[in-house]
């Protein structure tokens, strides 16, 4: 059985439920394979199925869903949507960020080095007398200041 990936325009904000409602069709039908429901597209899900006309008919009787766009899309188009970036992604040697959680909350730092694979950065805090280098995780920290020069 051959499956394409058909976009399903949704009600904004309701992208989740027609997921859940697809789920459910899906145990009923072997038409639908899978569903992807981005938390960073508002309005739209997509369906990966072998036959439009099967979404079409389940989508009838859905509420919050809208529509079936006619193009299938090709999973290259919406493969960033299934690897989360990198909570280091944005984060280079020298910047300034706030420390947002555990106990040096609040403090501003500089950035003295960046682990990718464990991600993972290496700060000094500022306002620290004698510099103490302290390892956190990417998203435990908040830019404020991009690298001068």
């Amino acid at each position: 059985m051959e499956t394409k990936i058909f976009v399903v325009k949704t009600q904004v904000g309701q992208e989740e439920n027609v997921a859940n409602m697809f789920e459910k069709a899906a145990k009923r039908t072997d038409k639908i394979v899978s569903i992807l429901a981005p938390k960073e597209l508002r309005g739209y899900i997509f369906v990966e199925g072998s036959d439009i006309d099967v979404i079409k008919k389940l989508i009838r009787h859905m509420r919050y869903a809208r529509d079936v766009l006619d193009k299938d899309i090709k999973i290259e188009e919406i493969e960033h949507f299934l690897f989360p970036p990198s909570s280091v992604a944005n984060i280079e040697e020298g910047m300034i960020v706030e420390l947002v959680s555990g106990p040096f909350k609040g403090e501003k730092a500089k950035v003295t080095r960046i682990d990718d694979t464990k991600e993972e950065i290496t700060v000094e805090l500022l306002d620290a007398m004698v510099p103490i280098p302290i390892t956190v995780r990417g998203e435990q920290v908040r830019i404020l200041k991009k690298k001068e020069g």
